[in-house]
């Protein structure tokens, strides 16, 4: 059974806790609940369907369904997590770094059923661009939503490492395939 950290839980049960106006329920399963309205703890593991089930809740009822507010979403909450949880990530004046550190960190924030499965490829198409190949090993439908946090994401990692005239768009997707993909272009000056 595939799992997530519960570092990447813990946003998600702040925002849905201080937004009690909000019928979140609708979209949790019983196990679902008993974690939102308990504890989630950041190192402990917890089935991937959660994070889907969390995702798709704040995306529908905070965002509105919007993917340019998933994308601001991801600039927040990785500054938020590099200065909580993971520093390496925000703070080395290395935007290229950043984004190899962010993919070896993602591995490790997610199992997958198929231990070899990458979930991020990066591929150097110059020395200030590349591409992330993002994949997941299922389909879900909060992966698009999802696609634009990480764009967000990755935006924000390069200017806080130093980058300028950052550009991040996604150039490619297969958003209902088997294994989803999407590839996200990244340059900075």
């Amino acid at each position: 059974m595939a799992k997530v950290k519960g570092t990447l839980l813990i946003d998600y049960v702040r925002l849905i806790k201080t937004n009690k106006d909000k019928n979140w329920k609708q979209y949790f399963t019983e196990e679902d609940s008993k974690v939102v309205f308990g504890s989630v703890l950041s190192t402990f593991w917890y089935p991937i369907e959660i994070f889907e089930h969390l995702g798709k809740a704040v995306f529908k009822e905070i965002a509105q369904g919007k993917l340019e507010l998933a994308r601001l979403w991801g600039r927040f909450v990785i500054e938020d997590q590099g200065n909580r949880y993971y520093p390496s990530l925000i703070r080395f004046n290395d935007p290229l770094g950043s984004l190899e550190r962010i993919r070896d960190f993602i591995q490790q924030w997610f199992q997958f059923d198929d231990p070899g499965f990458q979930a991020v490829e990066i591929v150097h198409e110059a020395k200030n661009r590349l591409k992330m190949i993002i994949r997941d090993d299922h389909p879900y439908d909060f992966f698009e939503a999802f696609v634009h946090q990480l764009a967000g994401e990755f935006e924000r990692m390069v200017e806080l490492n130093g980058g300028k005239e950052v550009e991040v768009k996604i150039t490619e997707h297969d958003y209902t395939a088997t294994q989803p993909s999407a590839t996200i272009m990244v340059s900075w000056k």
